[in-house]
């Protein structure tokens, strides 16, 4: 998506869209120094993932292009069931089940579409409750939901509704899902994964990485590439922080790659900018089918480390030094805990914070 950044900017001197210097810096980082597609751990889906059997998946976004291919490669390897988790749909989403099915052999995983509206609390808590009463477990949860557009807004609850989706609903979802995932985590042989989607997209934020006295409201002020910008390093945060008071999980970030998905899509009809450039991207971008393979090697590979950012295809370690900063990972989650305590969802305490006071237990014991 961000591949055409270079002639964004120079058509957007030339129509007076004001450029600043962190922009422009992030602009030439993605186009020069970016990603790419091809590099890293060969993997291919078809012989590279192992047996899924007995193991329940939910994808985010699973209607999209990303999320629905996603779990079709997994539906080939025998899990017990898939939840596509996307919008509520006239149908019930029984359209999205019949395509996967129809990209797959007569036999495959059940799928079963669970409606989600990331931008509203009350919806993300029926989603979970719904989950939760219909499953034992949860072995694998891709966080693959998101949005990027030029127009501004909020939740229902009133953030800015890039952070909102992109970041806040899945951190909510993860955090009622997460007795789920313990409890999976606890069974013998279990491999617990939690694939949160970032971008390269993330070397956009504004400085300092998340503006958090501005979370609240459309932020109009801000770019809208700042805007997903943000989002995007809440999202690489929100999984080291995750990794690292939930052990028993392995929880990453993945950047997709440079895909041409409905997002970028849906961003032509609002950006002339990216209407002008759009004919660049089948230079840089790839199927989506090729797309995929971090999501799938992230959820399934070997030697994912937690707690790690990957590019395409597990090369790790290429994020920005805002989104490497572990004291903004962790006033991430504070902040995030406040907020979704102030709406009624109570805390919820860590592993090594369980393990702490175990011990505090013990010594006052002895």
């Amino acid at each position: 998506m961000f591949a055409n950044i270079v002639v964004i900017l120079i058509v957007s001197y030339i129509v007076n869209e004001v450029i600043d210097l962190q922009a422009l810096v992030a602009s030439a980082r993605l186009t020069i120094f970016g990603s790419g597609n091809q590099r890293g751990v060969p993997f291919d889906p078809t012989h590279d993932i192992p047996s899924l059997a007995g193991k329940v998946i939910l994808i985010t976004g699973g209607a999209g292009d990303l999320g629905k291919q996603v779990a079709i490669e997994l539906a080939r390897h025998n899990p017990a069931r898939i939840y596509i988790a996307d919008l509520p749909r006239k149908d019930d989403g029984k359209s999205v089940i019949r395509a996967i099915g129809d990209a797959l052999s007569d036999k495959h995983a059940p799928i079963c579409y669970l409606a989600v509206d990331l931008s509203s609390f009350e919806s993300i808590k029926k989603a979970a409750a719904t989950f939760c009463a219909a499953e034992d477990r949860l072995d694998i949860a891709v966080l693959n939901a998101g949005i990027m557009r030029v127009r501004s807004g909020t939740t229902t609850e009133g953030y800015e509704i890039a952070f909102g989706i992109n970041y806040l609903g899945h951190a909510l979802l993860t955090r009622l899902l997460l007795p789920k995932l313990l409890h999976t985590a606890g069974l013998l042989g279990a491999d617990v994964r939690v694939v949160a989607v970032s971008s390269e997209g993330h070397a956009m934020a504004p400085k300092g990485g998340i503006l958090f006295d501005k979370l609240k409201g459309p932020c109009e002020d801000i770019k809208y590439y700042q805007r997903y910008g943000q989002s995007k390093v809440a999202v690489i945060g929100f999984a080291r922080e995750l990794a690292a008071r939930y052990p028993q999980i392995k929880a990453v970030a993945v950047h997709p790659g440079r895909i041409i998905t409905g997002m970028a899509h849906g961003l032509r009809k609002e950006s002339l900018l990216f209407r002008v450039t759009a004919p660049l991207s089948p230079f840089f971008c790839v199927t989506v089918a090729v797309g995929v393979r971090n999501h799938l090697w992230a959820a399934t590979g070997a030697n994912v480390e937690t707690g790690k950012y990957y590019e395409p295809v597990g090369v790790p370690d290429n994020e920005t030094a805002i989104a490497k900063d572990q004291a903004l990972s962790r006033r991430l989650w504070e902040w995030t805990e406040k907020e979704l305590e102030s709406a009624g969802f109570g805390r919820v305490e860590s592993s090594k914070e369980t393990s702490s006071q175990g011990a505090r237990s013990t010594d006052s014991a002895t």
